[in-house]
């Protein structure tokens, strides 16, 4: 931590509410304000690697999408930012069609930054092992299998219809988005190569906005086009999906059904959703 390295007590030290597996702190030290992310012990999961995180994070920071990084050690568990004044958005600024139109412009800088040489996001690969993970229990509320067939059959569906790669932050939740002098894009554990669709379908996944909401969003994003024929919906079950395997393997019940209809943004580039 840039101060403290002779052992230094820090001027103001606060641990942020936020994060199910990792610990944030706060540091303050004569140096700066920084962030620290202390690993969890089960940080290890499917979907994350930190020397894909690292790579991808330092590529946003350098276009000012996210906190600049500072220190990255993940032998040790560590990862630190400088930390930015701002507010986290809320929830109700998923479903603004002002907020989001803010958020597609962010979301096309971002897309347009040259990815480095990392194979592309396999959706299916990361399901499969969230699949293993799953405790076996009686009956078949707990069973992934179904959900993995269509899986199976969605990502197909999706690759034959672009090979278009871009940097996606990956999660698209409030928590992970903070506004103040511009717009940043925190957390970058679950970040990719991939459709830059993805990314639009992640937070739709999450979050029911508007039709105009969403038209405002693809619109400033540049993915109206890519979000035709059924694409976007098919995305958006990718991440209900792996969002639905995620509670699973950790042994969690209490998440809504993913097999019934696909959750509809209310438009699919300009229509309704299929």
């Amino acid at each position: 931590m840039p101060g403290l390295e002779s052992g230094q007590r820090p001027k103001y030290c606060r641990r942020l509410r936020g994060g199910t597996v990792n610990e944030v702190w706060r540091i303050d030290t004569p140096q700066g304000r920084f962030v620290l992310r202390l690993d969890g012990a089960s940080w290890r999961r499917p979907g994350v690697e930190r020397s894909r995180e690292r790579a991808l994070h330092q590529r946003a920071a350098a276009a000012g999408l996210a906190p600049p990084l500072v220190a990255a050690r993940p032998r040790l568990g560590v990862l630190v930012t400088e930390f930015l004044d701002g507010r986290i958005w809320s929830a109700r600024q998923c479903r603004s069609p002002a907020c989001l139109a803010r958020l597609g412009e962010r979301l096309a800088q971002l897309h347009a930054l040259a990815a480095p040489p990392i194979p592309r996001f396999n959706p299916l690969a990361v399901g499969r092992a969230y699949a293993a993970l799953v405790p076996r229990r009686a009956g078949t509320r707990s069973d992934p299998r179904p959900v993995l067939e269509r899986l199976e059959r969605v990502v197909l569906k999706l690759h034959r219809g672009s090979s278009a790669s871009s940097i996606v932050h990956g999660d698209l939740v409030h928590t992970n988005i903070l506004e103040g002098s511009a717009l940043w894009l925190l957390d970058w554990e679950y970040a990719q190569v991939a459709e830059p669709l993805f990314d639009v379908a992640c937070l739709f996944a999450y979050y029911a906005p508007t039709a105009r909401g969403a038209r405002r969003l693809l619109s400033a994003a540049g993915l109206a086009s890519d979000a035709a024929g059924g694409r976007l919906e098919q995305a958006i079950f990718v991440y209900r999906a792996l969002n639905w395997l995620w509670y699973r393997a950790r042994g969690q019940l209490r998440v809504r059904p993913v097999l019934g209809r696909a959750a509809g943004t209310g438009v699919a580039a300009g229509g309704p959703a299929n």
